[in-house]
């Protein structure tokens, strides 16, 4: 009860400091019931809300469209991010209730049904072949890039997933006691908090916040909203642009909207509608896909779930020729199943692919309704890829010496410390590399471990630079205020370079995700917006890279002779960075090679080799992305079609004659096509990266994590305490990726950049410079000095 009245006070404290920001276009009242008479009152279009961003203009009857600053079609909004406004429930059932004694039952069959669960995963342990999948088979390198290696993770994250399944069996045993639709859990029909009751110890506890904000972002994320405490922290659930789509309206995957019938195998999809045909783009750079995956792992992050012990499950048999007899499945298995004519596998006498369902995560309202999966993360843009998202991951990175983090000393060069996991790479043989960082995923693929490696430095820089401004300044104050810029830094390179070129400037001012102009503060925060990650996001349209990945990385050494390398060949195996001149052609080559254009088209590097260590085959990464989405519970593609504004397609041949005939083949119904095959094959605007529901949903992203962070950089004083200073903003709007390349990397081989790192470099307008001159401008830190 202390905690509910510390907060209280402090909400309305802190609402009533800033009133101001509160305000946001999204979510002012309807225009019918403004005042003429208020000359303060945005106008109708600084009101209009992208469709994405409003779910329930779906069901809504009454017409509240209106056109956006870009002159799309947008909505009036007055739900928010909510699916649903009261309008939904007119007509309709009451609410469904729960009295004790429901609860008390509820409580009896979800605990029955986990002891069932835990008493079958232990027999399957103890069996004589127990389906653990060991390292070696290219799946495991797929189970190596989603679990956690630290065993305080696990356990806390074993604990919630529990929770969040118990909550899942109550769910589906109250909506078959009451008879309720899929379409009730859809509309949250099932009333009430559960923390009060017996049930409420499966939620996740609410955490306490001190009265007066820390001047910090704390690591673990939580204390960001004064209302929502637990917004954005690690092992909470991703949010959800539209309600989940299971065949039982709980868990099950999706079936097909023709007789219910199971939806077409991934790999089919993949080999059939996927196909390699390189299309390099004359635009964009590689560092595009690759920081792209390096913000990914910033704030989303979902895991397999595994035995008690940590253990892999296998769902397939050792040779991969069959799944295993439901006798021996562990019910976390959603295997791939392989035709027997593959073109590729097939040769192999694959026939299951290994595929384990993501932890689950209880709903942040604590509520009993369909299933949540977990983001392992912290949901902002924090470096937490370089902090980590929890205490314990933080300390195990710090040096506590002069604010900087660890590193391994190369011989007089700084790499990321090495990992202690035997597990965590290829290969641990005397003298081989492998990292640690503040994500598990640090090693997956060579040129992420370049990225990494910048950004660390780029830390101990600042660390560095700032201890010479202020020697009275400790560890702590030296190791957050370089925290605290680089996470601005990282902010101002998402805003300011890497969205604009893969948004385009039009979706920036649609979603309102222009940073302000140099030295302002921004007011656009808005406690109702949650940051947290969408599944569609996560699960879908943030996937997009895998579409522009180069297969072979051409590196140019010193003597100007091309090295060829297949990209599987540096996944999990990044001893190359002990070759001295290896980071610098890896930066040039990400700087001016290019990325190859988002489209319906992927490397073979990625849908036969990713993963493949030592074996002749891999996985298919586009057949996991399809799984991984049903797995998710995402809705079809047209349901996203028709969120964002655009008509429903009718019929395959909408998509084009051939790409139509080759969707026929394989899905039933036009309503069957998975988000991710329908927004990478979808056409895209004229000069536009991305499909409009891809970019979309993308941008939806962004602006939640702009406007529903408090901590954002460039926010007021009045809403965020650790703000900067006018002229340390200004400061800040220098920073640039090209500037920590040039500020970071060995330059043994590097010495010259391009202005903006993510364009095509040498052309009109993104000419080279010297890194040492003024055309790559550099913070002046002098500012900090105190």
């Amino acid at each position: 009860m202390l905690w509910v009245q510390t907060t209280s006070i402090l909400a309305l404290i802190y609402l009533a400091d800033c009133h101001v920001a509160i305000r946001p276009r999204e979510f002012l009242v309807d225009a019918k019931k403004q005042s003429k008479t208020d000359e303060n009152a945005p106008n109708e279009e600084d009101r209009c809300t992208p469709l994405v961003s409003c779910p329930a203009h779906l069901r809504k009857t009454s017409n509240s469209y209106c056109r956006t600053r870009t002159q799309r079609q947008g909505v009036l909004c007055t739900t928010g991010q909510n699916h649903t406004d009261q309008q939904d429930l007119r007509g309709r059932q009451h609410t469904f209730h729960m009295d004790s004694s429901v609860l008390s039952q509820l409580q009896m069959k979800s605990r029955s049904e986990m002891t069932r669960l835990r008493t079958r995963e232990a027999a399957l342990l103890a069996s004589k072949e127990p389906p653990v999948l060991l390292p070696g088979p290219a799946t495991y390198g797929h189970f190596r890039n989603s679990r956690s290696f630290d065993m305080h993770d696990l356990s806390e994250m074993m604990h919630v997933a529990n929770s969040a399944l118990q909550l899942a069996i109550a769910t589906r045993a109250f909506k078959d006691r009451h008879g309720l639709s899929n379409e009730d859990l859809e509309l949250g029909m099932i009333d009430g908090d559960l923390r009060p009751t017996q049930m409420g110890q499966a939620c996740a506890p609410v955490p306490f916040c001190p009265l007066i904000p820390d001047k910090y972002r704390r690591i673990d994320g939580v204390c960001n909203n004064i209302l929502q405490p637990s917004w954005g922290g690690p092992f909470t659930a991703y949010s959800r642009l539209l309600p989940a789509s299971y065949q039982d309206g709980v868990w099950a995957p999706r079936t097909s909207v023709v007789g219910e019938e199971p939806l077409p195998s991934p790999r089919l999809i993949s080999a059939s509608v996927i196909s390699d045909l390189s299309s390099p783009s004359p635009d964009y750079t590689l560092a595009v896909m690759q920081f792209g995956q390096f913000i990914s792992h910033d704030f989303t992050q979902s895991m397999d779930m595994s035995f008690t012990n940590g253990s892999a499950i296998s769902c397939c048999a050792a040779d991969g020729a069959s799944t295993l007899p439901p006798q021996s499945t562990h019910y976390a298995c959603l295997p791939i199943d392989i035709p027997a004519d593959d073109p590729f596998f097939g040769k192999f006498r694959q026939r299951c692919m290994n595929f384990v369902r993501s932890i689950l995560a209880p709903n942040n309202d604590c509520s009993l309704g369909y299933s949540q999966q977990m983001n392992k993360l912290t949901h902002f843009i924090d470096a937490s890829s370089v902090y980590g998202s929890t205490p314990e991951q933080t300390s195990q990175l710090r040096s506590f010496r002069d604010g900087k983090l660890k590193v391994f000393d190369d011989f007089g060069r700084d790499l990321l410390p090495m990992s202690k996991d035997p597990n965590a790479c290829l290969t641990m043989e005397q003298g081989s590399a492998c990292f640690e960082s503040g994500d598990t995923r640090t090693n997956q693929m060579i040129t992420l471990t370049v990225m990494h490696t910048l950004f660390l430095r780029e830390h101990n820089r600042l660390a560095r630079e700032l201890g010479q401004l202020n020697p009275h300044w400790d560890d702590e104050k030296l190791f957050l205020e370089a925290r605290q810029i680089l996470m601005a830094e990282m902010q101002v390179i998402i805003y300011q370079e890497f969205l604009p070129t893969v948004l385009g400037r039009e979706a920036m001012e649609e979603f309102g995700v222009e940073l302000e102009p140099e030295g302002k503060y921004s007011l656009d925060y808005n406690p109702m917006v949650d940051p947290s990650i969408t599944n569609e996001f996560a699960a879908a349209a943030f996937r997009f890279g895998h579409s522009a990945v180069e297969g072979q990385l051409k590196i140019f050494g010193p003597s100007k002779m091309e090295e060829v390398i297949a990209i599987p060949e540096l996944m999990f195996y990044p001893s190359r960075m002990r070759h001295q001149e290896f980071l610098d052609e890896v930066l040039s080559t990400l700087t001016t090679e290019p990325m190859q254009d988002v489209d319906g088209h992927i490397s073979e590097m990625l849908t036969k080799y990713t993963f493949r260590g030592g074996n002749p085959f891999g996985v298919d990464l586009a057949a996991i992305n399809i799984q991984r989405g049903r797995d998710h519970g995402l809705r079809p593609y047209n349901d996203y079609r028709q969120l964002i504004g655009l008509p429903r397609i009718n019929d395959f041949d909408e998509f084009g004659p051939e790409i139509g005939s080759k969707l026929r083949a394989v899905y039933q119904s036009v309503d069957d096509v998975d988000l991710w095959v329908g927004g990478l094959l979808e056409d895209k605007p004229a000069g536009s990266m991305l499909s409009l529901t891809f970019r979309d949903i993308i941008a939806d992203q962004f602006a939640r994590l702009k406007k529903g962070d408090r901590y954002f950089f460039q926010n007021d004083p009045s809403i965020n305490p650790g703000h900067f200073t006018p002229e340390q903003l200004a400061e800040l709007r220098k920073a640039s990726l090209s500037r920590i390349i040039c500020d970071n990397s060995d330059k043994m081989l590097l010495s010259r950049q391009a202005r903006n790192a993510f364009r095509k470099p040498g052309v009109s307008g993104n000419e080279f410079f010297d890194c040492r001159g003024p055309e790559i401008p550099r913070l002046d830190l002098t500012l900090w000095h105190s």
